[in-house]
This record gives C-alpha cells, sequence and structure tokens, in this order.
C-alpha cells in the first residue's frame, strides 16, 4: 500500500519548517530502521513541490536526504581554523 504525500495546500515556510523537522528524524533513527521509507518519500514530495513552485517542472527525485542529515561542522573545527580559537598577545 502507498500513500500519497499531500504537501500542495502548505504554504513554503510550512515545507521548510518540516523538511527541517524529517531530517532532524532521520537523525534520531538508527541507520537501519524501516521508518526511513516514509521520511524520504515524505522528502521527495515537499522537494518536487518546492520544485514546481519555484518554476522548476523536473523534481529533484535523484537527489537522496539521507546523506545529507549529519550536522556541519562547527565553525572552530573546519579546516584552515586551526588559529581561530587561539588567543593573540
Amino acid at each position: 500500500m502507498t500513500r500519497d504525500h499531500d504537501v500542495g495546500q502548505l504554504t513554503t515556510a510550512e515545507l521548510e519548517v518540516t523538511m527541517r523537522e524529517l531530517r532532524a528524524n532521520l537523525s534520531l533513527i538508527t541507520a537501519d530502521s524501516p521508518a526511513h521509507v516514509p521520511i524520504l518519500a515524505h522528502m521527495r514530495a515537499i522537494d518536487a513541490e518546492l520544485a514546481g513552485r519555484a518554476g522548476n517542472q523536473q523534481p529533484r527525485g535523484g537527489q537522496r536526504h539521507d546523506s545529507g542529515i549529519l550536522p556541519s561542522p562547527s565553525p572552530a573545527t573546519l579546516p584552515g581554523d586551526t588559529d581561530r580559537d587561539k588567543e593573540t598577545p
């Protein structure tokens, strides 16, 4: 049984908030959890809706979200920023 993810009635702001919440949910579940399937399906539906609203009629169906769910490194841990936290005389 498949379930349609009708996101067309949501505002763009609501879609963006929902996408952030779904990314957070993905980060909290185990890698082998079956919950990935409906979460990723919902994220694809949101991507398609946002793409349609932006005038791009081709949804980004090939984009995978599970690889982008990890948080970005803090600015202090970025390469080349090792001197950032050192005190200057």
